[in-house]
């Protein structure tokens, strides 16, 4: 099967892309396929820059951790009806260059946006970028149109956090770029793939300021 075929055989999926995220350099994103699986293998084992910087990727990173991965996602867009994994490409069906998600909470402490009424909701992004393509800001641009033009706009959240290593700056500074601002800038967490704890901080961002407030009077109580 064609990845034409299957974008074809899932358009009754939401959120499939491609997305055109920028023309100059050409950045598109568009959902995770099988098809990836060698190219995403291949440049996780270039060297260890993703495994140092992310909390649950592997290395050395095999065939079987993509193909586990990838079933995920797929797994999720089938049952859901939404696709929540994306792979950042240069054309829209080229070859994966990077990776972004967005993880929902079920249930935030039970919690109701003012907005609509109904549990509010917050979603979680996560992402990488080949080391080949560092530092040409595909992992920004990634981010701040899942967090707003995906997330915000096409599947309504109210909240989007994302987290990562104190010691981490870029992705810090990508996260501040998707429009995210510091929600805790210090905390203990365990990284099970490390066996120990890391320090790690948060940032978020709100739909609108009336979201904003309420989140911020709920947390004080």
């Amino acid at each position: 099967m064609t990845q034409l075929q299957e974008h074809t055989e899932a358009k009754d999926v939401k959120a499939m892309g491609p997305y055109l995220v920028s023309e100059n350099p050409p950045h598109y994103l568009s959902a995770v396929e099988l098809a990836d699986m060698p190219e995403m293998v291949r440049i996780l084992n270039i060297d260890k820059e993703v495994y140092n910087g992310t909390a649950s990727f592997q290395y050395p990173y095999l065939e079987s951790h993509a193909q586990a991965r990838i079933e995920r996602a797929i797994g999720y867009h089938t049952s859901k009806g939404i696709n929540t994994h994306w792979a950042m490409r240069t054309s829209p069906l080229g070859p994966i260059i990077g990776w972004i998600h967005a993880y929902f909470h079920e249930d935030v402490k039970h919690l109701v946006s003012p907005r609509t009424g109904a549990p509010l909701k917050e979603a979680d992004v996560g992402y990488w970028v080949s080391p080949e393509y560092v530092g040409k800001g595909y992992a920004g641009r990634s981010a701040r149109y899942v967090v707003q033009e995906i997330l915000f706009k096409e599947f309504d959240c109210d909240v989007v956090k994302g987290e990562a290593y104190t010691s981490n700056i870029a992705s810090r500074k990508i996260l501040q770029g998707s429009g995210m601002k510091p929600e805790f800038d210090f905390r203990m967490s365990f990284i099970p793939k490390l066996q120990q704890e890391r320090e790690t901080c948060g940032y978020v961002a709100y739909r609108d300021s009336v979201v904003e407030e309420a989140v911020t009077k709920a947390a004080a109580k």
